[in-house]
């Protein structure tokens, strides 16, 4: 009997430490993968958001989540090569639309719309 109380509190140890290292994480921690405000993630050939609206003055950070090189080209603003991991920034000053792409990659496109 006392073996099996032995093998029965083992086991549950066992199982405790399984259990609370799969545990999620905390409510209310921030995700490593959450982007910034106003960031543009570029993985999987796309920058996620294609789109995004925001105020004269802001700026936006491309951020390279790829493997594979990538820019964000635009008639105003040319971020040059991001290798995996780099990132890019870039002010608005003036009010419009600005459509860019991947110069390695053409039909990755986004646009950048500045209120």
């Amino acid at each position: 009997m006392k073996k099996m109380l032995l093998y029965i509190s083992i086991l549950l140890a066992i199982l405790t430490i399984i259990l609370t290292g799969c545990s999620p994480a905390k409510s209310g921690q921030p995700s490593a993968q959450a982007p910034e405000k106003n960031s543009v993630l570029i993985e999987n050939n796309q920058f996620q958001p294609a789109e995004i609206t925001i105020q004269k003055g802001e700026t936006i950070i491309w951020i390279n989540k790829d493997a594979m090189d990538h820019t964000a080209t635009g008639k105003s603003f040319d971020s040059g090569r991001l290798k995996q991991g780099q990132s890019y920034q870039q002010t608005f000053s003036d009010t419009g639309t600005f459509d860019y792409i991947c110069t390695y990659h053409p039909y990755m496109k986004g646009k950048i719309i500045v209120n």
